[in-house]
């Protein structure tokens, strides 16, 4: 979708999400466990499966995540939120019709996937009630030995606004890869490293671009493999996660997603 900043996100959103952030009382980021983010049996995760179909991956994305910013507490339950407001959270367009009819699609979707369980209708707001991240159906959790976390400034200084499905998408794998590494030595991939985490080439590819225009990331050429090996050149990343501490610009030209 057209970046929500040039078009549909107002004031009213931008006091909504505050009124959000307030509302979860979270101090720091919203954790998720690793099963969320990749599989190694071959598999596609959650995070993938929830960012296909373009417009709508954006969109369920965004309200996925955000959901669980709020319902930080036992039982991990929203109550009385309209479609229409979500919308407006998440700054889509015409959110009274069909921002609500959008947010409507994500939530079955996400039921769907067991990430969610979702309650009422018919005239009024759906209660949703988290399950586990991974995707199970189980109660709600993302404690899993380790955890990946988004920053709280994601939400608080609006780069939720700023980036696309598939850079927020790229942004949580590349707080994954980047675990307990130093700058000095940037994490890289193998073709099947990358394969679990299950985003195909074109999102990789445009994410990448995306994330290094806003500074957040730092793409390099290395050679691998030891000093008497055939040595292959290979991308390394560096997530620059202290940028989300910065207020997000307005772009120039709004990325397509």
């Amino acid at each position: 979708m057209s970046r929500s900043s040039a078009t549909a996100v107002t004031a009213e959103s931008r006091r909504l999400l505050k009124q959000l952030i307030s509302r979860s009382r979270r101090t720091s980021g919203v954790q998720f466990p690793p099963a969320f983010l990749r599989d190694d049996d071959g598999f596609d995760p959650p995070l993938s499966r929830i960012l296909r179909g373009g417009q709508g991956g954006d969109v369920r994305l965004k309200l996925y995540l955000t959901m669980t910013l709020l319902a930080a507490r036992q039982p991990h339950e929203i109550r009385n939120i309209p479609a229409r407001t979500w919308a407006q959270v998440l700054g889509l367009p015409e959110p009274e019709v069909n921002g609500a009819r959008r947010i409507g699609d994500a939530l079955d979707f996400l039921a769907g996937m067991t990430l969610v369980r979702v309650a009422g209708g018919q005239g009024r707001p759906r209660d949703v009630l988290l399950r586990s991240p991974s995707g199970n159906g189980r109660t709600y959790s993302w404690r899993d030995g380790r955890y990946i976390s988004m920053p709280l400034g994601f939400w608080a200084n609006e780069w939720i606004y700023r980036l696309t499905g598939s850079s927020v998408a790229l942004l949580l794998v590349l707080r994954d890869m980047r675990s307990n590494r130093q700058p000095t030595d940037p994490p890289w991939l193998t073709t099947d490293q990358k394969r679990r985490y299950g985003l195909s080439e074109a999102t990789w590819t445009r994410a990448t671009k995306e994330l290094t225009d806003n500074g957040l990331l730092s793409v390099r050429r290395r050679p691998q493999g030891k000093d008497f090996d055939h040595r292959r050149l290979r991308n390394t990343y560096w997530v620059h996660t202290e940028r989300l501490d910065d207020a997000a610009s307005p772009p120039a030209t709004p990325p397509q997603e």
